[in-house]
This record gives structure tokens, C-alpha cells and sequence, in this order.
């Protein structure tokens, strides 16, 4: 995997306090969802969490953006837990800055 093909899969939610144990069950009981994850809780905001996918190009992230959408794979079991329901897992893909006066700036390579 090329370091400038790489694409960061972040996805972000919040689970309702009054489902949080239940949420951290699930995923203790569902390894197969989080291989390569890093699943992430804010410290100062308990049940905001945060996943963190690392795709090997702009096609996988894509995919992987739309089947947590879609809540596919065994992901549509936690969106009664999360604020909003599905609606409520935001998913964004990013790309290294390449080309750009950020050059400057190390991308980790």
C-alpha cells in the first residue's frame, strides 16, 4: 500500500448513554467488525465514538463508506443504540495532500 494512495475512512457517532454498555458488549462480541479498526471514545464527551479505517485506494474507502451508510456487514445491529439512527453515523473519506504548497508539510512518508 503506497502511502499516497492511502485514504483515512473516518466514521463518527454517538451511542445514547443509556445504550452504552450494551454498544461495548456488542462490539466485544463482534471482532470480526473492528479488524484493522481503531474504534475510538472521546474523553471528554463519553459515547461520542470514532472509527478509524485505513482503505488502499479511493475505491475500497468508497465501499467501506457505503456498506457503514448502509449499516450492511452486521453494522445496522448498533443504529438503534446511536443519536439519530443510521442518520446518525456521519462518514467522511480523506486523501493525503499531494501537489499543493502543503508539501511542505509531512504526510507520514
Amino acid at each position: 500500500m503506497r502511502a499516497e494512495d492511502t485514504v483515512l475512512v473516518f466514521c463518527e457517532y454517538r451511542i445514547l448513554e443509556e445504550h452504552r454498555s450494551a454498544f461495548l458488549e456488542w462490539v466485544r462480541r463482534h471482532p470480526e467488525h473492528w479488524a484493522g479498526v481503531l474504534l475510538l471514545e472521546n474523553e471528554t464527551q463519553p459515547g461520542v465514538f470514532v472509527e478509524l479505517r485505513l482503505a488502499r485506494d479511493g475505491g475500497q474507502a468508497l465501499r467501506m463508506e457505503e456498506e457503514r451508510r448502509a449499516g450492511r456487514s452486521g453494522f445496522g445491529e448498533m443504529e438503534s443504540w446511536v443519536k439519530g439512527g443510521r442518520d446518525g453515523v456521519r462518514v467522511w473519506r480523506f486523501c493525503p495532500v499531494q501537489g499543493r504548497v502543503t508539501d511542505v508539510i509531512p504526510n507520514g512518508s
